[in-house]
């Protein structure tokens, strides 16, 4: 039987992976480059690529005969991973003055960080109530 401490712990270490994610996307959300295609592309290989969003991708960890064992949180890149902007004035931009920018929903990374806060508040109330549990176990058996 997996420990709850152990799982509760991994559940507040994936949310903390998430509002990463998350923070990760907002604070970049204005670093572009040239598009894929475009006549300054092959320059973005040394810099200036826009930054790639990430979605949090969360999962079960499963012990040896199948029981619960935690969770785990991973980053995978999002697709689209850009959207053509409008900057004639970057350094970046093609004959059409368009730019990459990441494709990050600012309102829907806002929720992002809501969901991972609830949940990881979730963990630590489930931490608090296995200690208030041992505590009684222990003062029951003294």
């Amino acid at each position: 039987m997996a420990d709850v401490i152990s799982i509760a712990m991994s559940g507040a270490q994936a949310q903390a992976r998430r509002l990463l994610g998350s923070a990760s996307n907002v604070a970049n959300v204005r670093t572009t480059g040239p598009l894929p295609g475009s006549a300054g592309a092959a320059a973005a290989a040394d810099a200036g690529r826009p930054y790639q969003p990430v979605e949090t991708v969360q999962s079960a960890v499963a012990g040896p005969e199948g029981q619960g064992m935690g969770t785990r949180a991973v980053f995978k890149p999002t697709a689209p991973g850009f959207i053509a902007e409008y900057q004639p004035d970057s350094a970046d931009a093609d004959a059409d003055g368009m730019v990459a920018a990441p494709a990050v929903d600012l309102a829907g990374e806002r929720v992002q960080q809501t969901v991972a806060q609830r949940a990881y508040e979730a963990n630590l109330l489930v931490l608090k109530a296995q200690d208030r549990m041992q505590r009684e176990v222990v003062n029951t058996l003294a």
